[in-house]
């Protein structure tokens, strides 16, 4: 992951008021802090859906309290370079996907895989979603693409964001991978697609970011377009 705004400091946001937290990068090469997260994130997905997550994103954040322990964690992928691991569930390139549903042309390089996302509650959940929205829009993104489980769809609603299904995520795509999930596709995800910027325009006028106490911690004059590849 490119982020050279960070070479400072690798905390990028701070938020919530009654337990503030902080939001923290992980990339590949950071050692313990990565391995935390990543354990953090298999945990989460075998409490729940006795899952045996093997793949993590290129770029991981992950919330922490004031102790330092883990919240929650999401993952990053840029479509820049390399397939999405959702694209497994398409007919089509993500670009021509999302395009068809938008009913615009969209480039490939402004579209970010979100991944790996796990938190205790979903409290924990929103407060990544609205941090994220926030770091995507400085990176210069434009649209978010995951796979959504009915609860990760839930934290979305409950903000009053409403990204675009662009399909089933179809567990018979996995291959050999499929006994890893567990129980995981029970819940008919859905490959999602959201507008970050409006998404983000939104939450600025209801005072989301007001409200739960954020705050960014990066200089968005130094934020290249450029992320998790």
């Amino acid at each position: 992951m490119e982020l050279p705004w960070v070479d400072h400091t690798d905390v990028l946001a701070r938020i919530g008021r009654e337990r503030p937290m902080t939001l923290q990068l992980a990339q590949p090469d950071q050692g313990e802090r990565r391995m935390a997260l990543e354990a953090f994130i298999h945990q989460r997905f075998a409490e729940h859906y006795g899952a045996h997550v093997k793949h993590f994103m290129p770029c991981l954040l992950g919330l922490h309290d004031e102790d330092g322990t883990v919240q929650g964690a999401v993952g990053l992928r840029s479509a820049r370079r390399r397939p999405l691991f959702l694209e497994r569930y398409l007919d089509a390139p993500i670009e021509e996907a999302v395009s068809l549903r938008s009913g615009r042309a969209i480039p490939r390089e402004e579209i970010v895989e979100v991944g790996n996302l796990a938190a205790f509650g979903n409290a924990s959940a929103r407060l990544l979603i609205v941090a994220l929205t926030d770091l995507l829009v400085a990176q210069g993104f434009r649209w978010v693409v995951f796979t959504g489980t009915p609860a990760l769809l839930n934290s979305f609603q409950r903000l009053a964001l409403t990204p675009l299904p662009l399909g089933l995520a179809d567990p018979a795509r996995m291959g050999d991978e499929l006994p890893d999930w567990g129980s995981y596709y029970a819940s008919r995800p859905q490959v999602m697609a959201g507008e970050i910027l409006p998404g983000h325009q939104h939450l600025l006028q209801l005072g989301v970011y007001a409200r739960l106490g954020y705050q960014p911690l990066f200089d968005t004059g130094e934020v290249p377009h450029a992320a998790c590849s």
